[in-house]
């Protein structure tokens, strides 16, 4: 959890001052940057729940789940952040070597 808030303050810094130069940026990446923001929120709320069920999985198949689910979370999706942050980072000029005609 800890390295996915660093990872999204770090995103947001870097972003932050390209669009100093390239107010493109932002527009360019506002899909990955939203979505590594929805994961790291997603995170917190997990991470909250686990904290809940923590120490009570033996007792009900509900704690195990929600257990198991916080644990799938944060092994398989949450890592995602890192290939979104390198898209956001690869820049706008891509978007922007076509002109609208060709589209």
């Amino acid at each position: 959890m800890n390295d996915a808030v660093t990872t999204l303050d770090e995103l947001t810094a870097w972003l932050l001052d390209r669009a100093k130069s390239n107010p493109n940026e932002i527009g360019a990446a506002s899909v990955e940057y939203l979505q590594a923001f929805g994961y790291v929120a997603y995170a917190y709320m997990w991470a909250l729940m686990a904290k809940a069920a923590f120490g009570k999985e033996a007792q009900d198949d509900f704690y195990a789940s929600k257990m198991g689910t916080a644990r799938f979370y944060f092994a398989r999706l949450l890592p995602r952040i890192h290939s979104l942050s390198a898209s956001v980072k690869a820049g706008s000029e891509s978007l922007f070597l076509l002109d609208a005609a060709q589209f």
